[in-house]
């Protein structure tokens, strides 16, 4: 058996929202201990000329604990239908990621998030396959915004609109390594009936590592997904 480290004592509390959002904000201003990009998804540069976008990575409270919010994406798409993400898409001309990101999160939640919530913006990671930019924005929502109910909007893209909370993304039983056919692999977090997984998992694989949140989990068990999904997710050959 692989167990993935842990930074994280499972007998000892997290902490409580407010603690969350003063470590969250401590990650963001100044960065972690492990470097943020992965091989299949470096640090954005200058020499990568592709579309520009931003996601919002939502984190607030909720009872005792804190939760992300996550969509699942509509089954009709051509692209990852059903799938759990961000919520997110393109920049607009004059636009800045953080103004993309909540506009992005408004047509696809119904929830808008005000820009004094947002605690920054992550460094844009290239997705050579889709060739996109993507920036996190990473905002922390209050019970105002976290409440709110998510209007059905008319928005093609979404499904539904889920608040994960933390102790549900660090059970380990809940954690995998996606892998496919062409010998990808990546973390992944097992959600319903689907997998969080590519960009969407590595994002909340580096925070809960970072924030401290997370426990031991067997990297050997496995998920599998459709043959390449992975590489077009920035996931990582395994070694043979």
């Amino acid at each position: 058996m692989t167990v993935h480290p842990s930074v994280h004592d499972p007998d000892e509390p997290a902490g409580g929202s407010a603690r969350a959002h003063d470590q969250l904000s401590g990650l963001i201003r100044h960065g972690g201990r492990r470097p943020w990009g992965w091989v299949g998804l470096p640090r954005a540069t200058a020499e990568h000329a592709f579309r520009a976008s931003a996601v919002m990575v939502v984190a607030g409270p909720v009872a005792d604990d804190v939760a992300f919010l996550l969509v699942r994406r509509s089954w009709t798409l051509r692209h990852h239908p059903g799938e759990f993400a961000f919520p997110g898409g393109g920049i607009d001309p004059g636009e800045t990621p953080v103004a993309a990101a909540i506009r992005e999160c408004h047509e696809e939640t119904g929830m808008l998030i005000d820009p004094e919530r947002v605690l920054g913006v992550l460094p844009a990671l290239a997705l050579q396959a889709s060739a996109n930019v993507v920036a996190p924005v990473v905002a922390w929502a209050g019970d105002d915004v976290r409440s709110r109910p998510a209007r059905r909007r008319p928005d093609r893209e979404t499904h539904s609109t889920h608040w994960v909370p933390r102790r549900h993304l660090t059970d380990p039983e809940h954690r995998a390594t996606v892998i496919d056919g062409e010998g990808w692999t990546g973390p992944g977090l097992l959600l319903e009936d689907s997998c969080i997984w590519g960009f969407t998992a590595k994002v909340l694989d580096w925070l809960l590592d970072e924030l401290g949140w997370s426990r031991p989990w067997d990297t050997s068990r496995l998920h599998r997904v459709a043959q390449g999904k992975s590489a077009r997710a920035g996931g990582t050959r395994a070694l043979r």
